[in-house]
């Protein structure tokens, strides 16, 4: 089982850099991550695996449902980004005047989608569902106490 689950994580690992430098190319602030939000849902659609939602249109819940019964279990993302101006020169810097993932949600919400790719290629040996939860608004008031 290792050695499958360091495989499998290997072979995510071009998507969940490639995603993350998209992300972090293309922030959105708080209540306005509808861009970011019809990013991750058109990505993770190549995975029928899962059951995509949209509660809110800045937000996606994917689920997962093992192939046994048991328990749900929820991971969860961030993805919204901060009203700063990045400086960092990277070929893959903020898009976006003012605005710019300064405190990891790009990659929290890459790896999340890394997580789902991979879990989804193991749904044969899950037991239960795991819901993805990538949560607009975390950086204002109530986002982070919700």
């Amino acid at each position: 089982m290792k050695s499958t689950l360091e495989n499998l994580i290997r072979d995510v690992h071009d998507d969940v850099i490639r995603w993350r430098r998209h992300i972090h190319a293309n922030p959105d602030l708080s209540f306005q991550e509808k861009p970011t939000a019809d990013f991750i849902a058109r990505e993770l659609a190549a995975l029928p695996e899962l059951v995509l939602s949209r509660p809110v249109e800045n937000s996606v819940i994917a689920v997962l449902q093992g192939e046994k019964p048991g328990p749900m279990w929820a991971l969860r993302a961030d993805i919204d980004a901060l009203p700063l101006q990045e400086e960092s020169g990277e070929a893959f810097s903020s898009t976006k005047a003012g605005v710019m993932h300064a405190c990891g949600h790009d990659a929290h919400t890459a790896m999340l989608m890394g997580a789902a790719k991979v879990l989804c290629r193991l749904r044969h040996q899950l037991h239960g569902s795991i819901k993805f939860i990538f949560q607009p608004a975390e950086e204002v008031p109530p986002g982070g106490a919700a």
